[in-house]
């Protein structure tokens, strides 16, 4: 047993070293699909996962009050990654070992307890083989899991369950906006080839209700989430380091969902972008002169150095919106050293600001990518 657990070891550090080296370079990087016009979603069917295409992720955060008052965020990100082109299996023994896969699943978890001022995370890493790990699918329900960790994607709603040593999820998220598709039909542009692009949709609103456990303490919670799903095989366009990405949802029922990406030499690569999405869920593409943002505070990390900048203000001249970003709590870094080995910070935010002269409240998530180590590879 023990000699199988140090084999199992083996193989997952390899397929981890694989993960950050960013996959495989050169010409094999050709099998793989790639994304280069809109993306003509189908639901339930593209909710599921996208093999072919090297990278993909299922991602959930939200904000939750508990019925004693205490509040809350979290966050749960299924990561799928395709080591080598699907013509690869062409090459395999046959029969292939029941080990042998192309794919593998990775993790990230976290709660913030905002009222007790505690960021607590959890990660896994597996291969998609023997049941540990994957993405199943039914005509009309889609499965991802990792280990104990799943979410299940039904008519009826979202369903996530996260087991961790120090705090439990156990939620139903009902939409009730979505799904949206960024971009043009979906097709968002994250350089200025064509291929330098993801499809990608969210569920933008969703009624959140369920239980969470927070160290041993149990807590009923309500609130609202959020929901991306994203795919796609090219990297970042080259110079940029990193992304800052905001989900923000507004009490008059609008949303908002803005990515900045960071140039070496400074300013915003031209593909930077968002949607801002009304009560009807009408969507407006907006591009990078359609917004300003400005930081306005940064916070070190006592653990591993990096500055965030995790105040902010985001002008939408167009709209006559202004909007004020606030981390609800500083120390929401999440370090991955057992999963993707990236570094990044996700967290809770407040929202302040005006529309049209009107006062305006909210809440959300945000990204921040890039800072601890500009030179290692994206999420």
């Amino acid at each position: 047993m023990n000699s199988i657990r140090v084999l199992l070891l083996c193989a997952g550090m390899l397929l981890l070293l694989i993960f950050l080296a960013g996959g495989i370079q050169g010409e094999e990087a050709d099998g793989f699909k790639a994304v280069t016009g809109p993306c003509g979603f189908r639901f339930p069917a593209d909710h599921g996962a996208h093999p072919g295409y090297r990278t993909e992720w299922w991602y959930y955060t939200g904000n939750l009050t508990a019925e004693s008052g205490e509040r809350f965020g979290f966050q749960l990100t299924f990561f799928r990654r395709q080591l080598r082109p699907s013509d690869a299996l062409r090459t395999w023994p046959q029969p292939p070992s029941a080990w042998r896969t192309h794919q593998i699943y990775l993790a990230h978890a976290a709660l913030t307890d905002i009222s007790g001022r505690r960021h607590i995370m959890a990660e896994k890493v597996s291969r998609e083989v023997l049941g540990m790990a994957g993405a199943v699918q039914s005509p009309r329900d889609v499965r991802v899991f990792l280990h104990d960790w799943e979410t299940a994607i039904t008519p009826a709603g979202h369903f996530l369950r996260v087991r961790a040593p120090a705090f439990t999820l156990e939620l139903s998220l009902v939409p009730t906006k979505g799904p949206v598709p960024h971009g043009d039909a979906g097709y968002s542009r994250k350089g200025s080839l064509p291929e330098q692009a993801s499809c990608y949709y969210s569920f933008p609103r969703m009624k959140a209700r369920g239980r969470i456990v927070s160290g041993k303490t149990p807590y009923r919670v309500t609130g609202s989430a959020w929901m991306d799903h994203e795919f796609s095989t090219a990297p970042l366009a080259e110079g940029v380091t990193g992304w800052d990405w905001f989900s923000i949802q507004l009490d008059d029922q609008r949303e908002l969902m803005m990515f900045l990406l960071r140039l070496k030499t400074g300013g915003l690569h031209p593909a930077s972008a968002g949607t801002l999405i009304h009560p009807g869920g009408e969507t407006i593409h907006l591009r990078h002169t359609d917004f300003q943002a400005q930081v306005q505070r940064r916070w070190t990390s006592p653990t591993t150095g990096a500055t965030y900048p995790l105040g902010w203000s985001i002008r939408l001249p167009g709209h006559g919106m202004t909007l004020a970003l606030a981390a609800a709590l500083d120390d929401q870094e999440m370090v991955t050293t057992g999963s993707t080995g990236v570094t990044y910070w996700e967290g809770s935010l407040s929202v302040k600001g005006q529309a049209g002269g009107n006062p305006l409240s909210g809440q959300g998530y945000m990204e921040l990518t890039g800072y601890a180590d500009p030179e290692a590879p994206p999420l």
